[in-house]
Formats: structure tokens, C-alpha cells, sequence
């Protein structure tokens, strides 16, 4: 399954690309351009992931749910009779495919850019 998932992530931009070319013309420009984007594309979801995975919001997620706790006549209540008994409870999250995500996405934009850079300034 995991290797389904890598060959997805390689393939699916250049399957993009060529749905692409049945409504549009294409050169070599607008290849490299759809690799960057398509990079760039993998490495925000990576990079969101990856916040997410670290445990970022921690934080925030454990205050909001003190604050709604206090604010709440009922959950007052039950916090009274049952004490304060404050569990800290986890919100991490594990993505498994975050590696492979990152890394399609920095191949795909460092080969876009440098391709770009080569084809711009070499006037290809």
C-alpha cells in the first residue's frame, strides 16, 4: 500500500499535466512551471502535516477546552463533584507518508526551479 501511495504522489502530477495538454498548448516552459507548482503543492501539505504531526496546536486546542470547561454551567458541575481531575490528553497525530510526501515535493521543486532557471536563462 505504501508504495501505491509513493507512485501515486510521482505520478499524479505529470497524469495532471497530461489532461492538461488535451485543452491546452504546451512547451517546455509550462512543463517545468507544472513540476514547480506541483512541488510546491507537495511540500505546503508536508509542511502542514508536519506542524500538525509536532504537535504545534497542542496547546491551543487544551486551552480552548479549559476555557468552554469554565464557561460551561454543566461541566463546572461535573468538575466539582468528580474533583479537578485534569487529564492531559494527547492530540498527536501520525502520518506515515509524510517523509515520501516531502521528498517528492523538494525533488519536484528543486528539479522545476533549476530546470526553470536553465531554460530562462539559457534561452532554450
Amino acid at each position: 500500500m505504501k508504495k501505491l501511495v509513493f507512485t501515486f504522489f510521482i505520478a499524479a502530477p505529470f497524469l495532471l499535466y497530461l489532461c492538461t495538454l488535451l485543452f491546452l498548448p504546451s512547451n517546455l516552459v509550462r512543463l517545468l512551471d507544472f513540476i514547480f507548482f506541483s512541488g510546491l503543492f507537495f511540500l505546503m501539505i508536508g509542511s502542514v502535516m508536519l506542524i500538525i504531526q509536532a504537535g504545534f496546536f497542542n496547546a491551543f486546542i487544551s486551552s480552548f477546552k479549559h476555557f468552554f470547561s469554565t464557561i460551561n454551567k454543566r461541566e463546572q458541575a461535573i468538575r466539582g463533584f468528580e474533583g479537578n481531575n485534569r487529564e492531559k490528553v494527547s492530540y498527536k497525530k501520525e502520518y506515515p507518508s509524510l517523509k515520501k510526501i516531502l521528498l517528492v515535493g523538494v525533488v519536484y521543486f528543486s528539479f522545476g526551479l533549476i530546470a526553470s532557471s536553465i531554460v530562462v536563462f539559457l534561452r532554450i
